[in-house]
């Protein structure tokens, strides 16, 4: 699957933009921009559900179900279908290869260390870095930043591990029907964590999972009920989930030697530095061994494929994606480090279609 980037998440963000009176350098999705014109909202509440793939939604709830009744359409995400480039290319309309912000984990040479950006953290050692080590080096404005500008109250509300975040989804739902309510706030971006971390620890296809999916239908739906008329409440995902069988550890492998440092990016969009003089049987033993799993492409092809958008690559893209990235395509998936550490049964980042696809869910 190759991203048509004009017919992907960004066409909805660009249509949600372009009503604000923001720009966008992407193809709006001329459906939505209708409705928008159409309904001519006061308010939009971009209400996004972490891991929550339309290929799952139709999987595990019920026809007549809320979700499924509002779904007025199903689009692509951006690639790799994971949550820093995927909100991040939500949150300011542009693709991961102009912002920069590609994986959960990113070598920045600054400190000679792959870190998690969203933490700024190390993702193998764990070491602390100041709060905004990442966003200093790689600096992204968001929608609701750019509307403050032009004069149009915006807001992001995240759960709990931020300021002034919300303890619990339904805590969260209560405080957008209040802001529904208040004059002084036009956009809204809302991100719930909670249904992703879930299928990361038991599998998308656990009671669990299907449990808390049912509880986050029915709380929208409550949501929806109360909200201002004058609010029209948008409800997307930045990614889908599929239950991982297989692990490869490189950790010790014969493949370890050939490493300039650990594999990065993400565990199904798997980015690797590799020494010169490896390259060669590198990418023949990769292949060899991998060909059903893993797409593996050479640093040239990745900037020629527009895998990241088709937009002009942010100055440090090339440093991102090291010399090859591999992309997982069956229940395989990778990671480096020792026996005995806890592995994720749900991910995502491939090219499979659900983590891919992914709902948008409209009430008005």
């Amino acid at each position: 699957m190759i991203v048509n980037y004009d017919e992907s998440i960004l066409s909805y963000i660009a249509s949600i933009r372009r009503y604000f009176g923001l720009s966008s350098s992407y193809t709006d999705n001329s459906s939505f921009t209708k409705l928008l014109c159409k309904q001519r909202p006061e308010k939009v509440f971009v209400l996004l559900i972490d891991g929550m793939g339309s290929r799952l939604i139709k999987r595990k709830l019920k026809e007549d179900s809320f979700l499924r009744r509002h779904q007025l359409y199903e689009t692509t995400t951006v690639f790799p279908s994971t949550t820093t480039a995927a909100t991040t290319s939500i949150r300011n309309g542009k693709s991961p290869n102009e912002n920069g912000w590609l994986g959960w984990a990113q070598y920045l040479k600054e400190i000679d260390d792959i870190i998690i950006p969203f933490q700024d953290k190390g993702f193998y050692n764990g070491k602390k870095y100041p709060d905004g080590t990442f966003y200093n080096c790689i600096p992204v404005t968001s929608t609701e930043e750019e509307l403050e500008k032009i004069g149009i109250k915006g807001r992001k509300l995240f759960p709990s591990f931020e300021k002034d975040g919300c303890e619990d989804f339904n805590r969260m739902c209560d405080r957008l029907i209040g802001f529904s309510y208040d004059d002084k706030y036009e956009y809204i971006y809302a991100y719930w964590d909670k249904y992703d971390s879930y299928m990361h620890e038991h599998g998308p296809d656990s009671k669990i999972c299907d449990a808390y999916l049912e509880y986050i239908n029915y709380q929208i739906e409550n949501l929806a009920s109360k909200l201002n008329k004058n609010t029209m409440l948008v409800v997307l995902a930045d990614h889908g989930q599929v239950t991982i069988n297989r692990y490869y550890n490189f950790y010790n492998s014969k493949y370890d030697k050939y490493f300039v440092r650990k594999p990065s990016l993400e565990t199904r969009a798997q980015v690797f530095f590799i020494k010169d003089e490896y390259k060669e049987r590198f990418e023949k033993e990769f292949k060899e061994e991998f060909e059903d799993d893993y797409i593996l492409l050479p640093n040239k092809l990745v900037k020629e494929s527009k895998l990241f958008g088709s937009h002009e690559n942010h100055p440090r893209f090339d440093e991102f994606i090291g010399d090859y990235l591999a992309i997982g395509k069956s229940d395989l998936a990778f990671i480096y480090h020792e026996k005995g550490k806890k592995v994720f049964i749900g991910q995502h980042a491939g090219m499979c279609d659900d983590e891919m696809y992914i709902p948008i869910i409209i009430h008005y």
